[in-house]
């Protein structure tokens, strides 16, 4: 029989109840939360074990419950009538290559603030992390593995000593003191709601260890699971009195935005078992880590090989999605080992350093990656959106609303960022079936300066400052009241995207307007090779191409070449009541006309032509046969004619000195007149167009 002690009610106590609510996170499921906590204490517990990898099993599965009550001294009783039938559900997680439990196991071995592995996780509430590199950081995470079950955890784990290896098995219990079926409360009715059995040592309660190994061995055979073996070391959590159903019941908020259909679904799919939806859940925060043996290339984090009862999560195993969100984060941290890395599948994602300015040795912070991508070119079959995936639901069937990620040294992603800062001001991509994704990772090894005026901070590095930054749930960076280095990586990175977007729509502008095909456009430029001669003739780029609207006709009448210039006869008429118009030169594209306004606003380059000069050979109208002008010019320096009858002005668009266009307004009706137009190509490989108005 193994002794027990019960925490009683008392001055400072750490009572059951506040270590349940200590996670503050109650909007994401369960499961998650238990992924996230326990991959990310296996990964802390590998940072000083050799190899360039962790191992990680996620095993469900049935156990009598008899069989384990009867080790429970004193509780069994009350188990027993709780759990009557003969099966019952339990969780393990194990890790392999990893420390395991170690530190001091005795009140009188703490000699300093580390109080070790073993005691921070089975006794310590709220003691920090302070392993460099660390992902934990508030001591609370471990409260969802009390939160999945009944609130019993057993604890097993294989350390390395000085002479050799070592076991230690503890069982701990972790309710809520005030509530009716508290399973302490018949027990000792002082109880403040935590338990612990081992082997009772004076004032000690001790884990049992390898002189108890087969008493080790016989809880294990309760489960049907094996003790580590030969030079294995690393930690197997049990949570017993599981309920699949209840877990499995908040993968989907009641209150969650989600079609019907797509819930359907999503459930037919991830939801029909444990295995099932830890499989996604793993995908969901770990893709950097899963099999990334890429990470070796260029630093010293390990990669992680994880299963779920058994059958592991390969690279080729993961949802698409899942697998393009590493390829993003692998971009982006190779950036900050001043490295690069490209990926094969996905060659369209970008890197851009992420600039603060004030606070680090350095501007740059880190580093986002960015792609832009169609659905189906995340490079294999997925039933859903990459929304549902990722659990943000209400976005799936709108906008593609951007998603921004983010991580530290661990590799765990903290958030899928479709609302909030990280977005702020970013525009959806205008095809409906395209999505913008991007990926932000911080250069962790940054010094924060030390003549920073707020010197609590001064001389961190940016990792630490981060993980500080965070909540018990790791769910988000929030700065601390004096501090606003956070509100800048946002901002910025924001901004990073962008720019990036507007790139990605330039050279989108620029790729579509190569194929121009407007019905003066051939006519405009000419086929590449005209400067030796050969000019070719198009059906519209000889004589008599040209437009008609109502009460106005502009006809080209002849063309020439010469350099870059486009030398073009035409013909403008004006009838009836008409005595304005505006003749604008245009990019007339596969996605629509582009007129200077817009390629100014959307491009922010110069339009790719300008007018050099105007000329007019003659104006005149039938109803005053006096009226005539004769080799009059517009230029740039001098961009108006004007008489008592008419006007005519060269112009340009907003905020540029290109002039791109020209008006003619008159005092009389029906004006002819015939002239030449001189084009300044910038650029040959684009073919033009008129706006006329």
């Amino acid at each position: 029989m193994l002794d027990y002690h019960i925490l009683h009610i008392d001055y400072g106590v750490s009572y059951g109840s506040v270590t349940l609510k200590s996670l503050q996170n109650d909007n994401v499921p369960e499961l998650d939360l238990l992924v996230r906590e326990a991959i990310q204490n296996s990964s802390d517990a590998s940072l000083q074990e050799p190899g360039d990898r962790f191992r990680v099993n996620f095993n469900t599965g049935i156990f009598c419950p008899a069989d384990l009550n009867s080790y429970i001294t004193d509780l069994q009783s009350v188990l027993d009538q709780k759990f009557p039938g003969a099966e019952a559900n339990f969780m393990e997680i194990r890790d392999i290559n990893t420390s395991g439990l170690t530190g001091c196991i005795r009140k009188s071995e703490i000699a300093d603030d580390d109080h070790g592995n073993f005691f921070k996780l089975i006794y310590d509430t709220g003691k920090r992390q302070t392993q460099q590199d660390a992902g934990g950081n508030w001591g609370f995470g471990k409260s969802v593995y009390y939160r999945v079950g009944v609130g019993i955890v057993i604890f097993y784990s294989r350390i390395k000593t000085e002479t050799g290896y070592d076991s230690r098995l503890i069982v701990t219990l972790v309710e809520d003191e005030s509530s009716p079926d508290a399973l302490l409360r018949p027990l000792d009715s002082r109880s403040a709601g935590k338990a612990w059995w081992g082997i009772r040592d004076g004032e000690d309660l001790l884990p049992l260890t390898d002189r108890d190994a087969e008493f080790i061995k016989a809880v294990l055979d309760v489960f049907k699971l094996k003790p580590f073996k030969e030079n294995e070391t690393g930690t197997s959590i049990i949570i017993p009195y599981i309920n699949p159903d209840v877990l499995l019941g908040d993968i989907i908020p009641n209150e969650a935005d989600i079609r019907e259909d797509v819930k359907q679904t999503f459930m037919s799919v991830w939801g029909k078992s444990l295995e099932d939806y830890l499989t996604l859940a793993i995908q969901k925060w770990y893709c950097p880590k899963i099999h990334n043996r890429n990470l070796k290339n260029f630093c010293k984090k390990k990669w992680l090989s994880v299963s779920v009862n058994n059958n592991p999560i390969r690279k080729t195993d993961m949802i698409p999605f899942f697998h393009l969100v590493q390829e993003l984060y692998t971009t982006a941290i190779a950036k900050t080992y001043s490295s690069e890395y490209v990926s094969e599948q996905y060659p369209g994602i970008s890197s851009y350093p992420v600039n603060i300015r004030g606070y680090l040795d350095g501007s740059t912070s880190g580093y986002v990656s960015v792609i832009k991508i169609i659905k189906d070119d995340l490079g294999g079959p997925m039933t859903l959106s990459p929304y549902d995936y990722i659990g943000k639901f209400e976005a799936d069937g709108g906008l593609n609303e951007p998603v921004v990620m983010y991580t530290r040294d661990p590799g765990m992603v903290i958030e899928y960022a479709v609302t909030g800062a990280w977005v702020k001001n970013i525009s959806p991509p205008e095809n409906d079936n395209e999505f913008l994704f991007a990926f932000y990772m911080p250069d962790t090894k940054k010094k924060i300066k030390n003549d920073l005026s707020v010197p609590e901070y001064a001389g961190e590095t940016l990792g630490e400052y981060l993980r500080a930054c965070e909540a018990s749930d790791h769910m988000s960076w929030v700065d601390p009241a004096k501090m606003q280095i956070v509100d800048r990586i946002q901002k910025n990175t924001v901004n990073r995207i962008i720019e990036q977007q507007t790139v990605d729509k330039k050279s989108q502008i620029e790729a579509t307007a190569s194929k121009l095909s407007g019905k003066l456009g051939r006519m405009l430029l000419p086929r590449a090779g005209y400067a030796s001669g050969n000019r070719g003739n198009g059906s519209d780029g000889g004589p008599g191409g040209g437009m008609k609207l109502k009460d106005v006709s502009f006809e080209i009448l002849s063309k020439s070449f010469s350099e870059s210039n486009l030398i073009l006869d035409f013909s403008l008429k004006l009838s009836h009541a008409k005595k304005d118009v505006d003749v604008s030169v245009i990019v007339d594209s596969e996605g629509g006309r582009i007129d200077p306004a817009a390629w100014q606003k959307d491009i922010g380059t110069l339009f790719p032509a300008t007018i050099a000069d105007l000329t007019i050979h003659s104006a005149g109208s039938k109803t005053t046969e006096s009226f005539v002008i004769a080799d009059a010019v517009c230029t740039p320096d001098n961009p108006a004619i004007v008489n008592e009858y008419l006007m005519i002005e060269l112009g340009h668009a907003v905020d540029s000195s290109q002039y791109t266009s020209f008006k003619v307004k008159s005092n009389i009706l029906n004006i002819e007149l015939n002239g030449t137009l001189t084009i300044h190509a910038r650029d040959k490989k684009y073919n033009f167009s008129f706006r006329v108005i």
